[in-house]
């Protein structure tokens, strides 16, 4: 089996995909992960560390990994015929019975790669999408067309929510029976044991005591629409002058996101701290976590902030909704709305008792089918059902050919007969 990506960081696909390879029984499955060399993720050096444990984790498992420096998440025509050409000598090599892609670039090229190479069974999870959100409509549809395209050589395609498997029904990307919606898991002993309380945690990373801490998780780019929740703080501080809001995470807004901070004038109310290794730290120190996104697969931050009784603002795109129960382990609101983020803030930190009841209600919200086990359990089913499939197309397609070419041999027997004397 041989998994690709197109690079590996400490993003949520990266996490996924390395969770389900770690999963697989070892017994069952020799397992290969491809990908890129992840130059272009410009890790911290906490991000590369926590990264290369991950990855010992998962040769501890029996996963052999294998680096293809050609592929690379920008378009860069030369440099993505090397790697398609690396990646069908490396299925030559592997010889998989099943190629599952992960992420736009790797998910293109490998699918163009294992059917070149006919691979039996082709699965791809894109781990969210492009399809509005991040470029302007004519570039939407160009996506969608070549998606359109891929679908067509690919056996299933997961989705990470049912509303991301409906976004694919409603664009034609696929065939509904080729569509499967399996959540990305997370690893429940590292988020759900106990930690410290939030004035212990306060203290322990050098944060104020007292006021509210509003937090957000995850890296800092446009698409995910944190402009919009640095335009709503100046009304949140009107109503909490003590309020901090904390960014945890790193991205090229982050400069943006600082200045545009500063000639508001609250600068001093806004934190960044970059990409947190001890992330879980940084979740018990917060009231509330914004997730104020304008397209979202699933939202993994989400998932792990709910799992520590968080309760989550999310905008009401992709699969957020999926995740959050409005009223009940939290509040969605319209995306790239700052009066709307401003006053689901709000309402929170007015009512305590309610803030207190929607952290119980985040914290039992997430069970065994948000478990990195529960995602493993159903792709590895999915690869069960997929594989009898193709085992049975193979004999039904062996079948037919030895029966035509029976049926050949028969006509040519009875031509022969027919064939006159010659002089």
């Amino acid at each position: 089996m041989l998994h690709l990506i197109t690079r590996l960081d400490r993003g949520g696909s990266a996490e996924n995909t390395l969770l389900t390879v770690i999963g697989l029984d070892s017994k069952r499955y020799r397992v290969m992960l491809a990908s890129g060399s992840s130059s272009e993720s410009h890790m911290t050096p906490d991000e590369a560390a926590s990264l290369a444990r991950r990855l010992d984790a998962a040769r501890a498992a029996g996963v052999e990994l294998v680096v293809i420096p050609s592929l690379v998440r920008r378009l860069s025509p030369w440099r993505d015929v090397a790697a398609l050409l690396a990646i069908m000598r490396l299925i030559r090599r592997f010889r998989p019975r099943v190629m599952h892609t992960h992420t736009s670039k790797a998910g293109a090229l490998g699918r163009v790669a294992a059917r070149l190479c006919n691979v039996p069974v082709v699965v791809h999870t894109p781990h969210g999408h492009i399809f509005y959100g991040y470029y302007g409509r004519v570039m939407s549809a160009c996506f969608a067309a070549v998606e359109r395209w891929l679908g067509r050589m690919t056996d299933a395609l997961i989705a990470l929510t049912e509303t991301g498997r409906q976004e694919y029904v409603e664009r034609r990307i696929a065939p509904i029976e080729r569509l499967h919606a399996i959540h990305s898991g997370i690893d429940l002993a590292a988020y759900g044991r106990d930690r410290a309380t939030s004035a212990v945690a306060r203290k322990a990373l050098g944060l104020p005591a007292r006021g509210p801490v509003i937090g957000v998780l995850g890296r800092l780019v446009p698409v995910k629409g944190h402009g919009y929740l640095v335009e709503a703080w100046p009304a949140i501080l009107k109503e909490f002058p003590s309020a901090l809001l904390l960014f945890v995470g790193e991205g090229p807004e982050r400069e943006p996101l600082a200045a545009r901070a500063a000639s508001l004038g609250v600068a001093n109310h806004v934190r960044m701290v970059g990409a947190q290794f001890d992330l879980p730290g940084y979740v018990a120190a917060c009231d509330v976590i914004v997730q104020p996104s304008l397209n979202e697969g699933m939202g993994r931050t989400v998932l792990e902030a709910l799992v520590m009784g968080k309760p989550v603002i999310a905008s009401r795109v992709g699969g957020l909704p999926d995740l959050i129960e409005h009223g009940r382990n939290g509040l969605l609101v319209p995306p790239a709305s700052p009066s709307a983020l401003a006053h689901a803030v709000c309402s929170l930190l007015w009512d305590p008792v309610r803030l207190r009841r929607m952290s119980g209600a985040a914290r039992r919200s997430v069970g065994h089918r948000l478990s990195a086990q529960a995602m493993v359990e159903a792709i590895d089913r999915l690869y069960g059902e997929l594989l009898l499939s193709a085992r049975a197309a193979g004999v039904t397609a062996l079948a037919a050919g030895r029966a035509a070419h029976s049926a050949g041999r028969r006509r040519q027997a009875r031509s022969t007969r027919a064939e006159p004397p010659r002089d």
